[in-house]
Order: structure tokens, then C-alpha cells, then sequence
């Protein structure tokens, strides 16, 4: 699985304010990080663009070029360009018709005039703002697992479209559909951003194999039969390397083995699948150094599905502890 990376020249030039990111011919060194975890280190580019004059965004070109004019990276260029679509185009299933388009152009554009769109809107208007710069972008096509109702079962047709962008020597994966989805207090969520492919093939399956950008790919059979899984399951740390089985098989009780080398708490609930309504439900924990055993007693049978909730044990003397969804899984 590849290491994901962000060059310390850009580093560099997010924490002094400069526009002049890198001399040409200079190595860029790289170091690791967590995009999602370190998104202050965009804020002078995510600035910038969502500050862009609305003189500079009546078309394609003019506003490609305002956003990554400045930029001496495609990383910052991908950047910008993301930052602005994040803080200008919302989604609106409204928008969406069914017909197919007849050109990527006509469609990105009529996303940039009415800054509403769908997944395909999305990507389109993130491709053709990048590749006017000068930076390789590909929309990709395929299934996603979006709801709870999915979890073990399949996904149905071809529902979802979002990007592959070629940065420094490698191609990263983006969904900027799911990154403003997702917002939070008004900040788009950027897990969605240049995400580790072992990690978005939890969630997205192309549906050409390429990419996946995976040494050993998923078959469609094999994605229908994950559970459903949250961001938060990821950026809290648990491994990328997940429970494949969403669908369990229990009389009264399943079993889950989950992997994180933090400290973690639980908490589980329950509900008919395809409900809105859930219960909480005991659940015994066991730990043994980053394994994490969960015991969940079913309070009844028929299909049903199990949600599990987590969040990182602290010192704090809060009285009530926040849990996020992490997973999702159907119980029959």
C-alpha cells in the first residue's frame, strides 16, 4: 500500500505565507502525514480560493487560471481548485436528470454557472479546472456504499463518479461529492481528499479496476460483501487493512475483531434494517494490545442492523463522550 505524502516545500510555504512555493529544478523532499488530519496546512491556498473575485469565475479558463496561477506545485493547484469548488458548489439532487451529457464541458460549465450539481457535476467541473492548468485529471465511474441498508449485501448498479488526479509521479484518489456532503460546520471534509486508496475501496468501487490504484484489486462480488464504513473509521486510526464480512450470521450474539493501536471506546446499537430507529445494546470489550475483540448481544432475530460507534478515550473529565459511526453491518 503507498504511503501518502505531502511535499515539505508545500509545508514550507503554507506555514510562511510565501506565493513562491519552490525553486524549478529543486528535489522536494517528502514527509508523512494525514491530509485530513493536518488540513491547517492548506490554509493560505483554501484562503485564497475561497476569496476568489466573481469577475475571475464567469468561465472555465479565467478561474483556472486565477486559482492556480500563484501555485508552483500540481498539489497546490489541486488544492486551490478543490477549495473553491468546496466553498461555491453545493449539492443538489434537484439538479439531477438521468440524461446522459453530451459534453464534459457543456456539463462542468453549467455546474460552474448555477453552482449545483450532482457527483458527476462534481468531477467534471474538478477535471476540466485542472487539466486547463496543466495538471493530469480523470473522472472515474462505479458503485459506492452509502447507506447502512448496503452492508454486506449488494450495491446495485453503477451510482457514483469521482476523480484520479496525477500529482508528483503518482495518481491520488478524490471525491469532492462526498467531501462537501459530509461537511462539518462548514468545512468540507478532507478524508476525501487525496485518500488512501486501501481506504477508499472500502467505500468506492470503479468500475474499471485500474482505479483502484491497488496491487491486488476487488472484485465486485468481494465489495458487495463489505460491511458499510464511515470515514471516521479511518481517521480514528482503526486499520486500513478492515473486516471484510458485513454480513454476520448470529443466533443471539456476533463477534467483531477490530485493529488500533489507541486507546478506544465502544458503543453499539441495533435496528431493523433499512430503519431509521436503533437501540443501544451491550456490548462486552476485551482488548489485547491493538486488537480490540467486541461481543454484541442481538436483542432479536430477523434481519437487522448493528451500528458501532467509537471514540478515543482521553483524560478529560467531560461528562459525555462523543462516539462517531465507524461501521455498519447486517445481521441475519
Amino acid at each position: 500500500m503507498r504511503k501518502y505524502t505531502l511535499p515539505a516545500i508545500l509545508a514550507a510555504f503554507l506555514i510562511t505565507g510565501s506565493t513562491a512555493l519552490s525553486p524549478k529544478g529543486a528535489e522536494p523532499k517528502h514527509v508523512a502525514v494525514n491530509l485530513a488530519a493536518n488540513a491547517a496546512r492548506f490554509d493560505v491556498i483554501d484562503t485564497y480560493a475561497r476569496n476568489t473575485p466573481e469577475a475571475y469565475a464567469k468561465n472555465l479558463q479565467s478561474l483556472s487560471t486565477y486559482l492556480t496561477s500563484p501555485a508552483r506545485t500540481d498539489l497546490a493547484k489541486a488544492r486551490s481548485v478543490y477549495a473553491w469548488i468546496m466553498s461555491h458548489v453545493r449539492y443538489d439532487m434537484s439538479t439531477y436528470t438521468g440524461a446522459s451529457y453530451a459534453s464534459e464541458i457543456a456539463y462542468a460549465n453549467r455546474a460552474l454557472q448555477t453552482r449545483r450539481t450532482v457527483c458527476t457535476g462534481f468531477s467534471l467541473i474538478f477535471k476540466q479546472l485542472l487539466v486547463r492548468a496543466g495538471v493530469q485529471a480523470v473522472t472515474v465511474k462505479g458503485y459506492s456504499r452509502h447507506s447502512d441498508a448496503q452492508a454486506g449485501l449488494p450495491t446495485g448498479g453503477i451510482d457514483h463518479e469521482w476523480n484520479a488526479v496525477y500529482l508528483d509521479g503518482d495518481w491520488y484518489l478524490f471525491d469532492l461529492t462526498w467531501a462537501s456532503a459530509t461537511a462539518q460546520s462548514g468545512k468540507p471534509n478532507d478524508f476525501y481528499f487525496m485518500t488512501d486508496p486501501q481506504a477508499f475501496i472500502a467505500q468506492h468501487l470503479p468500475l474499471d479496476s485500474r482505479w483502484q490504484l491497488l496491487n491486488r484489486p476487488v472484485s465486485k462480488p468481494d465489495f458487495d460483501r463489505f460491511p458499510k464504513y464511515y470515514d471516521a473509521y479511518f481517521t480514528m486510526g482503526f486499520t486500513p487493512y478492515f473486516p471484510k464480512q458485513g454480513l454476520l450470521r448470529a443466533a443471539d450474539g456476533v463477534t467483531l475483531n477490530l485493529t488500533n493501536e489507541g486507546d478506544v471506546g465502544f458503543w453499539c446499537s441495533v435496528g431493523p434494517r433499512g430503519s431509521s430507529s436503533a437501540s443501544a445494546v451491550p456490548v462486552n470489550i476485551a482488548r489485547n494490545g491493538d486488537s480490540y475483540q467486541l461481543q454484541v448481544k442481538m436483542p432479536r432475530r430477523g434481519p437487522q442492523t448493528l451500528h458501532v460507534f467509537a471514540k478515543p478515550k482521553t483524560n478529560s473529565r467531560e461528562r459525555y463522550q462523543q462516539y462517531t459511526a465507524i461501521a455498519s453491518f447486517t445481521v441475519q
